[in-house]
Parts: C-alpha cells; structure tokens; sequence
C-alpha cells in the first residue's frame, strides 16, 4: 500500500470497523511476505490518523499476528 495524499485522505473516510481489517489484511501481507519492517513504516504514517480506540486495537492486531 503506498501512502500518498489520496490514500490519506481515502482512509480517513473508512469506519473504524473497515479501517482496521485493511490495516490488519495489509499486515498479514507483509508478514506472508517477510516484510514486517514496513509495517513499522506503515503504522507511522497511519497513526496520527487514528484515534486512541482505533490506535489500541490496531496494536492488538499486530501483537496477534507476530504471535501466530
């Protein structure tokens, strides 16, 4: 996923609900691919858009992954 103003400004629209199974699909992309550090890039970008629920359950998700 790249990050660009349109994708920015695309995710800001999407419900919470929508918005944290794409990052979670996005994560489990990137650790199927073996690149889990840019997930690290990823959550940067996106965290300042989230709220601190949406941030919480966002790092649930990625503790759930790296532990399967």
């Amino acid at each position: 996923m790249d990050f660009n103003r349109k994708t920015l400004d695309h995710l800001s629209k999407l419900s919470d609900e929508e918005l944290t199974n794409l990052l979670a699909e996005q994560i489990r992309i990137k650790k199927a691919n073996g690149t889990l550090d840019e997930v690290e890039k990823m959550v940067r970008v996106i965290s300042p858009l989230l709220n601190h629920d949406q941030r919480q359950r966002l790092i649930k998700i990625i503790q759930s992954i790296q532990n399967q």
